[in-house]
């Protein structure tokens, strides 16, 4: 589909244009029509008037006019004027002979128009019909066309005119106005073409017609987000090359210290360095998945969030009861619209935060249940917590606690947050109810299976 806004203003110009054409020729005919049905009543005038001076003298029927006043009938400074006054019975009376048509030999009332040639010329004609003391006859007035012409003619040029002009307007319109009105929109076009890739700028709303500052607004807008965008983007980059150099260098100076034949526990600070490493690696990788993915729009295929809970139950039961952490789990059958990697890192965060503060022989709960239109997600720990004026802090990236004895890179409530977001949920961090600690409750739209 041509979307393309000259043409729809053209088009939109021309539409009009048809139909002020169209009404020009409704009122050509109109007019016409009015110009007929004046001359065409002075026509009957001229009848009425002859029949008036029609007496009865002698018995016989006579057209009582002088010449002077048969002369005046005849005068007129464009158009021939001719007539005839017969009786009933057909004998003549006044006026010119030959005068078509012959009237009908039974007469009739009323007025009746007719064109006709007569000595060479189109002449138009109206016969009527009258009865003076008990005697009928026929009046019958005719001209030529001449007046009728003219005045036809000059009402053609009045509308050729305005058909002129109208088209010579819609000319301008189409040839210069539309393209001139269009311009700011060209030149807004070269300048957003020879930027650089970098430059996001906001555009100068003056330099436009006010109907397209909207649209700047929003480009501008858009602009200041991609900027800022971008910014984080660097900042992210920047803060997980340091998080990552700081394991990698520690990894490096452990293998130099490796002898030939490494102990036991060299061998476990060295597996625990490469899986803190792995680890942070990991949750880099899913914060760059799901910033790629944005709003989850994959449809309503469902994700079963009690599968993703069973499947890494082994791996929270194993690291919980090295630190002899009380895991408790219920979890009702559960389903999201979702991604399915994503979902089971959020899960994988939230448990792992809680493990990782709650003390030595502390406890750790995780509930996931579920109503027509929500699951919900909780876990809770008896941990140090999070302070309630720090709590919108500790989502954003690489956010450490001050004061913080446990090791973390500050990515897990970060990347939870961006996943439930992403998933169309909530997330909301609070005080547990058991020993103080954190409950963290994410809401997410549930998928009913059929």
């Amino acid at each position: 589909m041509n979307r393309s806004l000259r043409r729809r203003l053209t088009l939109g110009v021309l539409g009009p244009a048809l139909l002020v054409l169209a009404g020009i020729l409704v009122a050509y005919r109109i007019a016409e029509r009015v110009v007929g049905d004046a001359y065409d009543a002075s026509l009957l005038n001229l009848a009425e008037g002859t029949a008036n001076h029609v007496r009865l003298i002698d018995g016989q029927l006579a057209l009582a006019f002088p010449d002077e006043a048969e002369q005046l009938l005849r005068t007129d400074r464009v158009d021939r004027i001719f007539f005839r006054v017969r009786s009933d019975a057909g004998q003549w009376i006044a006026g010119d002979r030959g005068l078509p048509p012959p009237e009908p030999p039974d007469g009739e009332g009323g007025a009746s128009f007719y064109e006709v040639i007569y000595r060479d010329v189109a002449v138009r004609g109206v016969r009527i019909h009258r009865i003076h003391e008990g005697q009928g006859f026929f009046v019958t007035v005719a001209e030529t066309r001449h007046k009728r012409a003219q005045a036809l003619e000059w009402l053609l040029f009045g509308f050729g005119a305005v058909l002129i002009f109208a088209s010579l307007a819609v000319f301008w319109i189409v040839r210069f106005v539309i393209p001139t009105s269009l311009r700011p929109l060209r030149q807004l076009e070269q300048t957003l073409a020879a930027r650089g890739a970098d430059d996001l700028s906001a555009i100068d709303p003056a330099g436009v017609p006010r109907e397209v500052r909207g649209v700047v607004g929003a480009l501008n807008a858009m602009f200041a987000r991609r900027d800022a965008a971008g910014a984080a983007q660097r900042d992210f980059l920047q803060n997980a090359a340091h998080e990552l150099r700081t394991p990698l260098a520690a990894l490096q100076v452990q293998i130099e210290r490796l002898g030939p034949s490494p102990s036991a526990d060299e061998v476990a600070r060295l597996s625990e360095r490469v899986q803190r490493t792995t680890r942070l690696a990991n949750q880099l990788l899913s914060l760059a998945r799901v910033d790629a993915m944005g709003q989850w729009a994959g449809g309503d295929t469902p994700v079963a969030l009690d599968t993703l809970i069973d499947e890494q139950v082994e791996e929270w039961l194993r690291r919980a009861d090295a630190r002899g952490i009380d895991l408790g789990i219920e979890r009702d059958p559960a389903c999201v619209a979702g991604e399915p990697t994503l979902l089971r890192e959020l899960l994988s965060n939230l448990v792992d935060n809680a493990l990782k503060y709650a003390p030595a022989g502390g406890r750790v709960s995780v509930r996931c249940r579920t109503d027509a239109a929500t699951v919900r997600i909780e876990v809770e720990d008896n941990g140090p917590g999070i302070p309630p004026e720090w709590r919108e802090k500790a989502f954003e990236r690489f956010a450490r606690m001050p004061g913080s004895a446990v090791p973390g890179s500050g990515l897990g409530l970060a990347i939870v947050r961006e996943i439930v977001r992403a998933h169309g949920g909530q997330v909301v961090l609070d005080t547990s109810s058991a020993g103080g600690g954190l409950l963290v409750r994410v809401r997410l739209p549930a998928v009913v299976i059929a």
